[in-house]
């Protein structure tokens, strides 16, 4: 975090207000927030008028503690509000998406990802969109600042390089992805932590099925999957 000698702290992503811009997708200012505000206006137009809402909404930001590649979804059935744990859950259509990096980016963690929808997040783009846009498929894709503790990478820092393959396989992953998942059975294995280890994928009325795996990196991954250490959400 950089400091103004005047005193003022900058935070990297902050605007011009230095303001947390992504504690402002609720209601942005167009005079304040105008990257937020007309974001989130397009959004919209697109759900609302279109009537064509995006099948994928993803942020991208850096993770000054936690290690690898991974994801922030939301699931209502691990909200904070009682209301979403009353809807049907549907984990297939934003499990999916993390399931094919997995498998296809070895940067990726699946053994980090969380999909916990907190009340001190609701401001945030990734559960705006989600609740607000009705974009199920709504996620923060977490890079860190601090390297990789699992996989071929272990021990490295992400460089350049590093994240222009995530982005290679983020784009293959999304043309792996279709509204088809409707017809794919998805189970969790967890482990004591909440950690996902393993995600089953079976297709209704086949006989095939596929599992993914998840390889943990150190035991501080799970320490670290507490409500304090995702502020950079």
């Amino acid at each position: 975090m950089g400091v103004l000698k005047i005193g003022v702290p900058l935070r990297h992503r902050c605007g011009l207000t230095n303001e947390d811009l992504n504690r402002r997708w609720c209601k942005p200012s167009p005079v304040l927030h105008p990257s937020i505000y007309h974001t989130k206006g397009l959004i919209e137009y697109l759900v609302r008028v279109w009537k064509k809402p995006p099948l994928v909404y993803c942020d991208y930001h850096g993770h000054s503690r936690k290690k690898n590649v991974f994801f922030y979804g939301c699931a209502g059935a691990e909200s904070w509000c009682s209301s979403d744990r009353l809807v049907q859950d549907e984990p297939v259509k934003y499990l999916m998406l993390p399931a094919l990096m997995h498998r296809i980016s070895p940067a990726f963690a699946l053994g980090s990802c969380s999909f916990r929808v907190e009340r001190e997040r609701e401001s945030t783009a990734r559960v705006t969109v989600w609740r607000h846009l009705g974009v199920t498929r709504s996620y923060t894709m977490e890079a860190s600042f601090c390297g990789f503790d699992r996989g071929p990478f272990k021990g490295f820092h992400l460089n350049t390089q590093h994240l222009q393959n995530v982005g290679s396989d983020f784009c293959e992953a999304l043309n792996g992805l279709n509204d088809s998942a409707a017809n794919v059975d998805i189970q969790l294995t967890k482990d004591l932590n909440g950690n996902i280890i393993e995600i089953h994928l079976a297709v209704s009325g086949d006989n095939s099925e596929a599992a993914v795996e998840s390889e943990l990196g150190s035991g501080s991954d799970s320490v670290l999957k507490t409500d304090s250490d995702e502020d950079f959400d």
